[in-house]
């Protein structure tokens, strides 16, 4: 049954645009010091651990101007720039902060409907239905005959066959791709937590589940208004026998914690992110899964805060996976894994169809040291939405629960997967792709067996 709920929402207007302030990185073993000098300049500090028997960070900081990680060595300075500035300077000399960067927003990376790509031939295919039938033969034996002319026979008849049909009668293509439905494991006492736009525990499908549920994002409700926080963790957790449909879950047995560190509008900060993370540890939670980010662009280099906070996670024991991002526009456009998924303590997930090809929108390693791990099935994901609804969606947010899930399952396999072995098990069951790994990495993701 479901625990420590809380229907307590943070009444402010839900539109309003969150408080953006500076990311303040320490140096190790200087963060006390770094903190004594923020309250000696005037600011008020909070503690993370000040919010912890919360149901709700809230939105003020109950009055702070910061915000501070300890096992992060991260401060979020939300007030006072001009004041910030010159203490930073000093600290800086006295080699006490490392960094300060401003605060960045990120937003959740999947969405219903179909791909750009599809709209734009099926307006052709409709454009085309109004032809004279001659001259659509026509073309059609033209092509034939260029195909056959390029390739040779054989290839072109190859090329000409439609893709096998996948019944998803029982099960989604995902969970068959991914060889969950092959799997006896069920992520029995494994905690997984799912940092996004919240989660619909009334769901019919998760009656009598382990939930623990926290809101971060600032100025925002407590449900799932979104809907994207809700689908990734029925792809991640959800049923081994849904109510209605196909099987559609993979760790039907883990405990669920759902934090909301995206708004209602599916976007969050920094500070919301990080103070999520920091509680998913706090809970003992082994994975952690993040689909959202921010776009890059070439040349632009992994956020060191986000490096420093995935070794801290992977040092604790916990695996942090990461949505690649959806800014691509294949084939003619290949953009970079965003952030914070291009951080190398991240693993970074790109999408693939059913076809086991990149999706059109899935980013790819175009930067130096800034790969795609793995890859999952990420285009018409079908799970679970608010309200006992359900529907097809894509991202690379659908592709990143496919592999928090069969985590799950590994690290119930086996109490040494924990961590950075965790990490090494799920790229190693990786089945190979004829594909760049530029694009998936290690390969498509596989569950085992047992």
């Amino acid at each position: 049954m479901a625990k420590r709920l809380s229907r307590r929402a943070i009444r402010e207007p839900s539109g309003a645009a969150p408080r953006l302030g500076a990311v303040v990185r320490f140096t190790p073993q200087a963060t006390r010091t770094g903190i004594k000098q923020l309250e000696a300049s005037g600011f008020r500090v909070a503690s993370s651990k000040d919010f912890r028997s919360a149901a709700a960070v809230p939105s003020d900081l109950d009055g702070a101007d910061v915000q501070y990680f300890e096992r992060f060595g991260i401060a979020i300075v939300r007030r006072d720039g001009e004041r910030l500035r010159p203490m930073v300077e000093k600290a800086m000399q006295q080699k006490v902060v490392s960094s300060v960067r401003p605060e960045r927003t990120y937003h959740a990376l999947g969405a219903p409907g179909v791909n750009r790509a599809d709209i734009t031939e099926r307006a052709s295919f409709a454009a085309m239905a109004n032809l004279d039938p001659d001259y659509l033969r026509g073309y059609r034996d033209g092509i034939s005959e260029l195909v056959d002319r390029l390739l040779g026979g054989e290839q072109a008849e190859s090329l000409r066959k439609a893709p096998p049909r996948i019944d998803e009668t029982t099960s989604t293509w995902g969970l068959q791709a991914t060889k969950v439905i092959g799997s006896s494991l069920t992520g029995l006492g494994i905690k997984v937590a799912v940092l996004d736009t919240g989660f619909d525990h009334t769901h019919q499908d998760f009656v009598g589940r382990i939930i623990t549920k926290k809101l971060f994002a600032s100025n925002s409700t407590e449900d799932d208004v979104h809907g994207h926080g809700t689908h990734c963790i029925g792809t991640a957790c959800g049923p081994l026998r849904p109510t209605t449909g196909p099987r559609y879950g993979i760790a039907y047995e883990s405990e669920i914690y759902a934090g909301k560190v995206l708004g209602d509008d599916g976007f969050g900060t920094d500070r919301s992110i990080i103070a999520g993370m920091d509680w998913a540890l706090d809970e003992g939670c082994h994975i952690i899964s993040m689909s959202l980010g921010a776009a890059t662009q070439m040349g632009d280099q992994p956020n060191d805060d986000y490096e420093q906070i995935g070794k801290v996670c992977l040092d604790a024991g916990t695996l942090v996976v990461a949505a690649a991002g959806n800014e691509s526009a294949r084939p003619q456009q290949i953009n970079p894994v965003g952030s914070p998924a291009n951080a190398s303590t991240f693993m970074a997930v790109g999408a693939v169809d059913s076809a086991l090809q990149p999706a059109s929108f899935s980013c790819g390693g175009m930067n130096p040291g800034q790969e795609v791990d793995i890859a999952a099935p990420g285009v018409a994901i079908l799970s679970c939405l608010p309200g006992n609804n359900y529907d097809r969606w894509n991202g690379t947010s659908m592709a990143t629960p496919h592999v928090s899930g069969v985590a799950a399952l590994l690290a119930q396999s086996n109490n040494t997967f924990r961590g950075w072995a965790l990490w090494a098990r799920v790229l190693q069951l990786a089945s190979r792709l004829r594909l760049p790994a530029r694009d998936v990495g290690k390969g498509l993701l596989q569950a085992p067996p047992s």
